[in-house]
């Protein structure tokens, strides 16, 4: 995000979830009038560092265990350098596929609707 760029915000009219981009969406999806209390928050997306290559040579690891026991003690025995080809690989395929469609929402905030909200909302559907 560059310097001086709001954040993505999302909106809601239970401060349980956060479905709209926007005031004006959530006024219209949710017919709410001037008074209601709504709330709004700053999207924080996910990463896509959701493994990397210790979580996996752990794993091995333990399903090493489960199958040699005590002769399984040093296994696996990655390089330095093969451990970074793995992590750089998991890094390209997790930014490809597994890429969130979710996000925490922070910074929640109160918001009263308006009747300058309401202006807007109806001025511009």
């Amino acid at each position: 995000m560059q310097p001086n760029t709001k954040p993505r915000q999302a909106w809601s009219h239970n401060n349980d979830t956060f479905p709209c981009d926007t005031l004006r969406e959530l006024i219209n999806k949710y017919g709410l009038e001037p008074g209601d209390v709504v709330h709004i928050g700053d999207v924080e997306e996910h990463g896509t560092d959701w493994i990397d290559a210790s979580d996996v040579i752990e794993q091995i690891a333990d399903r090493g265990a489960d199958y040699g026991g005590e002769f399984a003690d040093d296994f696996p025995d990655v390089s330095a350098e093969a451990k970074a080809e793995l992590d750089a690989f998991l890094a390209r395929w997790q930014a490809e596929h597994c890429v969130a469609s979710f996000f925490l929402v922070v910074n929640v905030r109160q918001h009263t609707i308006t009747e300058a909200d309401m202006e807007e909302a109806t001025c511009n559907p």
